[in-house]
């Protein structure tokens, strides 16, 4: 069971949520939504107890489950654990794995009477951790591990050497197979695809406990969520029943509001009329005229209120200078890592003005591949060629360009050498003008999103490569983005599981990876996007 009382909850010197009161509990599967930026992520890691808040309480009386939307490495009690070691780890018995694959390299190393008292340690180990039902836990782990779109190859990989997205699957995978009362989610279906997403929803669906999930695909969550709970302009709204009843009954109490709102209005408008009116009558007119402005004090202090829509995403790239006819070529690039071979011999090149798709299951090496072309990763084989005058701007979909320690503006100064009142403005049009000297790490995902496109259209390339750019966004603000690129005269290279907005898109050609076979784009690869 989760409580929270009274919270108030602060960034710096903005309120972002004040006189909140709620609970999770056994049975609550509740959706938290609002607009990026608003405090989500921000109130998930208070209710942890990552933040302390401002004021109130929070009363946590269960094992909870947290499943952070960031990518970072996570710290590791064994620096060389392989991701199913991970997992295993959310339970006790993942320790006592360990120590009995230690004990086991132990015994090579002995002989004589020392190694007959290994054995028997070996054997004491090994039967304690079968009588706690180790090896049907195992199994259970591998089953959450394949659901979730972790292969065995994966599972026995070092959880150092992955890529983000494989690192929020193997964590998501360990939060589930722990044994929480309370499951945090916060934006737990980015980089799954279809048949993961398909799972998960059937899983939370059947969840005993309480569960609190932040999401922008929370559409797709409807069968999982019962109530939700609205996050706008510091304050939480409740709502009974699914995503989709929220949206109707959200604009029918606004509705509401605005119409109790007009009457007031009305009502006020007219006192204040008689007021004026009698002011200048008679003393005993003037004495109703008083009593009059008192009530309509009173009134005004009870008005109905009535949020604004919020402010919205303007995204737009500066039409860029154009490059010669084949902007970006790669010739027999080939990468491994360590005995993982991701591809062998993929080449292509890119036309002007051409938007090409990468498209591959999870750990097909589009990532790694955008990577190189992007000049981050270093191919094993191969090279990357720039035409002539192509200047490529990169996104990365684990924010690799935010650093934590320097502010927003100065990320912005960083990615181009425009006078600050033109980079505030920027900022501004991606609603992050009052975060300018904020610290860019401690920004939500979405506005660290946010940030990261600012920054590209700031540095004017005319090559985009762009890393599963709509994560984290919420839908106003993918529609922006959609829209710049729509309009966009450079050439673009995007990696996106997003089936929407790649069919809105509308690429030219797509590249099948690992393969690196070329093909002209059609609707019937949207299919491939969608197992992504």
């Amino acid at each position: 069971m989760l409580i929270a009382r009274d919270l108030r909850i602060e960034a710096g010197t903005r309120t972002l949520l004040q006189g909140a009161s709620f609970s999770v509990q056994s049975g609550d599967r509740i959706g938290l939504v609002g607009r990026n930026g608003a405090g989500k992520t921000t109130l998930m890691r208070t209710l942890v107890g990552y933040f302390q808040p401002a004021e109130g309480t929070i009363l946590r009386s269960a094992n909870l489950g947290y499943f952070s939307q960031e990518t970072a490495l996570p710290e590791l009690e064994h620096p060389d654990a392989t991701a199913l070691e991970r997992i295993l780890m959310a339970r006790e018995i993942g320790a006592m794995q360990r120590r009995i694959e230690q004990a086991r390299r132990r015994l090579e190393a002995l002989d004589g009477d020392d190694r007959d008292r290994g054995i028997i340690r070996f054997t004491r180990l090994h039967d304690e951790f079968e009588a706690r039902g180790g090896f049907v836990a195992e199994a259970e782990a591998k089953r959450i591990a394949s659901n979730v779109g972790i292969g065995n190859d994966e599972l026995a990989q070092p959880v150092a050497t992955m890529s983000g997205g494989q690192r929020r699957r193997v964590e998501l995978a360990r939060i589930l197979f722990a044994e929480t009362d309370v499951l945090l989610l916060d934006e737990p279906t980015n980089h799954l695809d279809l048949d993961a997403k398909a799972w998960l929803i059937e899983y939370l669906a059947t969840y005993k406990g309480g569960m609190l999930v932040v999401s922008h695909d929370l559409p797709l969550l409807d069968e999982a969520i019962t109530s939700v709970l609205a996050l706008e302009n510091g304050e939480l709204e409740a709502y009974r029943g699914n995503y989709s009843h929220y949206l109707v009954e959200r604009d029918r109490r606004r509705e509401q509001r605005e119409r109790e709102r007009r009457h007031q209005d009305e009502a006020i408008a007219r006192l204040e009329e008689n007021i004026r009116r009698f002011k200048g009558s008679t003393e005993k007119m003037a004495k109703v005229a008083r009593s009059m402005e008192t009530r309509v004090e009173r009134m005004k202090r009870e008005l109905v209120e009535v949020q604004k829509s919020g402010k919205k995403v303007n995204v737009a790239f500066p039409q860029p200078e154009p490059s010669g006819r084949v902007p970006l070529a790669a010739t027999g690039l080939t990468k491994a890592f360590g005995d993982n071979l991701v591809f062998v011999d993929v080449e292509f090149a890119v036309e002007r003005g051409e938007r090409m798709l990468l498209i591959g299951l999870n750990g097909a090496g589009k990532t790694t591949l955008l990577r190189i072309l992007a000049g981050v990763e270093t191919a094993d084989l191969g090279e990357v060629s720039l035409g002539h005058q192509a200047s490529v701007g990169y996104y990365a979909q684990e924010h690799e360009q935010i650093f934590a320690g320097v502010t927003v503006l100065d990320h912005m100064r960083r990615a181009a050498g425009l006078p600050d009142q033109t980079l505030r403005s920027l900022l501004g049009l991606f609603l992050l003008a009052d975060k300018v000297d904020q610290d860019a790490a401690t920004l939500s995902g979405g506005e660290k999103t946010k940030l990261a496109l600012a920054m590209l259209v700031a540095s004017r390339p005319n090559v985009l490569l762009l890393d599963e750019p709509t994560n984290n966004l919420d839908p106003q603000a993918k529609e922006a983005l959609l829209d710049a690129l729509t309009v966009y005269e450079g050439t673009i290279v995007l990696v996106s599981h997003d089936t929407d907005f790649v069919a809105q898109l509308g690429p030219d050609r797509a590249v099948l990876m690992p393969e690196g076979e070329m093909r002209f784009f059609d609707a019937d690869l949207l299919d491939l996007v969608a197992l992504a």
